[in-house]
Parts: structure tokens; sequence; C-alpha cells
């Protein structure tokens, strides 16, 4: 069989390109740190590159969300804290109120205080975020939810519904409560005693009472079960918050996981790929002075 010099040339060429090509790919991964440039390198790894890295960034939006729902919540716990030590106050007065020892003028001093307390206590039910959103009026969170009304009642403009973020793929927690669940659906006007279920209705009730110096025992019933709403709402408030927590903890760790498997998947192996490298290198050296070498014997160098 004869081979001609052009076809042994070429041969050579081409294996010297071929070592070249895996010379720059190497090179490439070094200076990448990848050892995946281009999905056909393994199309396995690469589909489960892209589903590590869509994993990781869902795991991360749900930790997002648990930084936004503990903003809400620890602000809403700090706001029934507040509630609720207002709420024992207005207890101890109305407590202090009953008794038959006080005068009129003595009761109009407690119901002074009293009134002061409801104020208070509307203001922090319309208590507003950094974004400027109402804690307490479920999705109309751009709407004032309480205000006081022409007929001495009260008024919410909230709705009943409660929002939920994502904080893992198959959990959702509230960030909030909406003001009916706290501080009781009102009448929007001033009920009797003992037939409120607005706590701002039965504290100005209350009030007004004990400036008429006649107060009613079933008012300090209403105050009782507003704060016995209250402390349940606070209770759950800490639940979230503990879930949140938990929950945080157990998205670090997937994260993690993932990181460290996408890492064995795409991470190149420096020390593996620079003794490649430097095989690749002789290689091609060798290529390149064996191909000088041929070039040299042609029958028309001795013609």
């Amino acid at each position: 069989m004869r081979i001609s010099t052009s076809w042994a040339q070429q041969a050579a060429v081409n294996s010297m390109l071929d070592q070249q090509s895996r010379l720059q790919q190497t090179q490439m991964q070094l200076s990448t740190g990848k050892k995946l440039l281009t999905p056909s390198d393994d199309p396995a790894a690469a589909a489960r590159s892209i589903e590590l890295n869509q994993g990781i960034m869902q795991t991360e939006q749900y930790q997002s969300n648990i930084n936004a729902a503990r903003q809400r919540i620890a602000l809403e716990d700090g706001v029934l804290q507040n509630a609720v030590d207002a709420l024992h106050r207005i207890k101890e007065l109305g407590i202090q109120g009953l008794n038959d020892t006080n005068s009129p003028s003595d009761r109009i001093i407690i119901a002074t205080e009293m009134e002061t307390l409801n104020e208070h206590l509307v203001g922090l039910a319309n208590t507003r975020n950094a974004n400027g959103e109402y804690l307490f009026s479920g999705f109309k969170s751009t709407t004032q939810p309480f205000s006081k009304n022409t007929a001495g009642g009260y008024t919410y403009s909230g709705d009943a519904n409660q929002r939920t973020l994502q904080i893992a793929e198959n959990r959702q927690i509230a960030d909030g409560d909406p003001g009916v669940n706290v501080f009781g659906t009102p009448a929007n006007s001033l009920p009797a005693a003992g037939a409120n279920d607005n706590i701002f209705e039965a504290i100005a009730r209350f009030a007004t009472d004990l400036r008429s110096n006649t107060p009613d025992p079933a008012s300090l019933d209403d105050v009782s079960s507003a704060l016995d709403k209250m402390l349940t709402v606070e209770a759950s408030v800490g639940v979230r918050l503990n879930a949140l927590d938990n929950q945080e903890s157990v998205n670090a760790d997937a994260v993690l996981n993932m990181k460290t498997v996408l890492s064995a998947t795409e991470d190149l192996d420096y020390a593996e790929a620079i003794s490649k490298f430097n095989l690749q290198t002789v290689s091609l050296q060798a290529a390149q002075q064996a191909f000088t070498q041929v070039k040299k014997l042609s029958l028309f160098n001795y013609l």
C-alpha cells in the first residue's frame, strides 16, 4: 500500500489540531473553574446542574419569603404585646371602677384613662409596617382598618382575609391576621354592656357608663373576652415565629446540600486538570516535533 506524502502530512496536521483542541478545552476549564463548558460535554450532568440551580434559586426565594414574613409577624407580635398590656390595665381600671366606694368624680377619672388607653389601642390596630402597609387590614393592606364613626361606634374597613407566603415547596404561613380576628367585629354603634364583640366599642361603652356613674359588670366580661381573644392570637403569632425559624433551618440545610451536589457536578478538580493540561502540552509538543521530522522525509529533498 502506498501512502502519499500529502496524506501523511495532513494526518499529522489533523493530529496536532486535535491535540490543540483538547488542550484549549482543558485551558478553558482551568480558567473558568468548571468542568462543564457546554451541555454537550455531559448532557446528563448539564441537566442535573440546571435542576440543582433551579432548586437553589427556589429555596432561596423561600428564605426571602421567610424574612419578609418574620418582619411582619414580629411587628404584629410587638403590637399585640402592647395591646395586651393596655387591656390588662383597662381590666384593672374596670374592676376599680365597679367598686361601690368610688364617687362619680372618681369614675370620671377612671373613664378618662380608659378612653386614653382605648385611643392607644386603636392606634395599635392601625399600625403600618416599613412599607406603609396596615398590619390588620387583610388583603386591603393600603386601607386603614379601624376608625371611629359618628354613631360613637367603630368601623372596620379591611377584609377578613389572611395573607400567606410560601416558605417551602408544600408549606405556607400566614404573615398577619385580619383586624376582626384580633380586635373583634365592630357593630358600628355602641351596643349595651355584655353585647360587645369589638374591644374598642366594649371599652367605649364601659367608659360611657362610668361617666354616667352606672357601670355594668357585663362590660368587664366584654373586656375579659377581648383579652382572651387577643392572647390566643398572640400565642398563634409565637407559634408562627417558631415555625419560621425551624423552616429557615431546614431550607438552609437543603440549599447547602444542593450546592454541595452542584459543586461535585460542575466544579473542576484543579489537581487533575493541571496534570491533564501538562500531559496534553507534552503530547502537543511531541506531535509538533514529530511533524517537523516527518516533513523532512520527502523524496523531493533528494532529487
